[in-house]
């Protein structure tokens, strides 16, 4: 997804102009990174977890992952129902 918004500088003066003058307008582009696929470091990161700990939830399948060539891939949806197992053996379900 990408998005685009307009910013204005405006410097601070003693008196207010009423108008910003098109000179000071910026282009903003926003582009938002939604991987399908993260690798082990960025899933462990984002679980707030260290590598190590990843790679035990990994090998006992705890968390799904696959391997692309030699690379090891965390799929982002298996990283929330890790999450959603999580918290339902804490509610006893």
């Amino acid at each position: 997804m990408t998005a685009t918004a307009q910013l204005r500088l405006v410097t601070p003066t003693e008196a207010r102009a009423p108008l910003v003058p098109d000179a000071q307008i910026i282009n903003l582009t926003i582009e938002s990174d939604e991987k399908l696929l993260l690798t082990v470091v960025d899933a462990a990161h984002r679980l707030g977890i260290g590598r190590t700990l990843m790679y035990e939830l990994l090998d006992a399948g705890e968390i799904a992952s696959v391997h692309i060539g030699r690379l090891h891939k965390v799929p982002v949806e298996a990283l929330q129902d890790f999450i959603e197992r999580r918290r339902d053996a804490a509610r006893g379900a």
